[in-house]
Order: C-alpha cells, then sequence, then structure tokens
C-alpha cells in the first residue's frame, strides 16, 4: 500500500514548489519527509508553515516537490501572496529550500493594495464624500478602538488620496504587550465591528526584542483597510509604541 500523502493538512492555503538544496549547495544533510516543518521565509520574516507533499512522500536534495502550505498565524498572511511569489525554507538562519507559490487556495490570502483594490471596485461605487458618513465612521471606529483597552491618543486625519483616505494613528498603553496579542485585539476589532460590510484587511508588524525583559515588544502595527458597500473607504489603523 502507498504510503504517499498519509500526512494531511486539515486547511491547506497554499500550493508552491519547492527545491531542496543539496548539502554542497548549503542545504541539509538528509532527505525531506512529507509534513516538515522548516521555516516559512518570506517578505523578511519567518513563519511556521507546515508542507504536505502532493507526489511523493520524500523529497531527495537536489530534487523540486510540489506542496502544500498551511500557516498558523492565518491572519499574518491575509492579503500578501501572489502567484509566482518566491520564498525560502530555513533552519535557522540556514536556507535548506528555495521556493515559488504557483497556486492562492484561500481566496483572502490574495495580494492586494491601495491601487490593486481601486481597479477591482465596480465603477459605480464611490468614494465616501458626506461629511456625516465620515464623522459617523469616525465616532464608531474611535469607539470600538477605545473597548480594546489597549491604545490610546488616538488621531484621525484623511489624506486626500484614494488608495488611503484616513489614517488612525494611535499609541500603546502598555508598551510591554506583547506582539501577537496587540495584532489580535486590533484584527478582532475590526472583523467583529465590520461583519455587515464588504472588507479587505492585511497587516503589517515591525518588533524587536527587549534583552533588559527578555520578550518581544511592538514598535509598529499597520492594519490597511478597505471597506465598501454603496461607497468606499480606504484607510491604516497605526499603533505605535
Amino acid at each position: 500500500m502507498s504510503n504517499i500523502n498519509k500526512y494531511e493538512l486539515r486547511e491547506p492555503q497554499l500550493e508552491a514548489e519547492i527545491y531542496y538544496l543539496t548539502e554542497q549547495e548549503g542545504g541539509r544533510k538528509t532527505a525531506v519527509n512529507n509534513g516538515y516543518r522548516g521555516q516559512f521565509y518570506y517578505n523578511g520574516k519567518d513563519w511556521d508553515a507546515p508542507q504536505q507533499f502532493i507526489d511523493k512522500e520524500t523529497c531527495n536534495l537536489g530534487e523540486t516537490v510540489k506542496v502544500y502550505l498551511q500557516t498558523l498565524s492565518t491572519d499574518f498572511h491575509i492579503g500578501h501572496f501572489f502567484v509566482g511569489q518566491e520564498f525560502e525554507t530555513r533552519e535557522g538562519a540556514k536556507i535548506v529550500g528555495k521556493g515559488k507559490i504557483t497556486r492562492i487556495i484561500r481566496p483572502d490570502f490574495n495580494y492586494w493594495d491601495g491601487s490593486t483594490f481601486l481597479k477591482s471596485l465596480d465603477k459605480s461605487i464611490e468614494p465616501y464624500s458626506d461629511a456625516n458618513d465620515f464623522l459617523k465612521f469616525r465616532m464608531d471606529l474611535e469607539n470600538w478602538l477605545i473597548e480594546t483597552e489597549i491604545i490610546k491618543n488616538i488621531e484621525f486625519e484623511m489624506t486626500g488620496n484614494l488608495e488611503c483616505m484616513m489614517l488612525i494613528k494611535c499609541k500603546l498603553i502598555n508598551k510591554d504587550l506583547q506582539p501577537r496579542e496587540v495584532a489580535y485585539k486590533i484584527i478582532e476589532c475590526w472583523k467583529t465591528k465590520l461583519t455587515n460590510s464588504n472588507q479587505l484587511y492585511k497587516i503589517e508588524m515591525n518588533t524587536s526584542f527587549n534583552h533588559n525583559k527578555n520578550q518581544s515588544q511592538t514598535d509598529k502595527f499597520v492594519l490597511s483597510f478597505a471597506t465598501w458597500h454603496s461607497f468606499f473607504l480606504t484607510g491604516q489603523i497605526i499603533v505605535q509604541r
């Protein structure tokens, strides 16, 4: 009986091809098996993303294998991928594989920014222009952010740029709050308060390590958003220490 694909991901999000380097090329010393969990490295950061091999159980070094990937911190990857995007598989700082995205299975993983959003939007949908609409959205969003109990000093700025119409700048109350807690609070606030609207979002987070306290800290967190119904609004929530 064949053992191919005996390891299966529950919810694969991406399909890719990965070439595993030989030892002479600086790679591993041994072959890679289905279910391998090397670091998934792209856009300058390491992530955890187990691999399900599609057509083999073992990939010898110097070979290419087709894989499914499933990230384990989903919200951090929404809106970041495109077909042909390159990435690396790493073990620590060591590159052991070089990959390329061949298919995006989870729809909200597709890359977007302000420009691509505007190009995809139905031409009949116009930007928010009514001052009362802006005021209501601003008041609601400010209240929702306050309810997270992690931020203060909320400031709003209208940019006049349709790709990013509104900037919401704020500070952390507790500067030692762990990065994942910051991300979770802001993302949940956004997702749960806008369930009646069409929406896109993606996040970027800059962190550093506080050696005195032996923990990671949030330097800057940015949630980019686009929301639309009969009108549309784009912007960013920017949280800094």
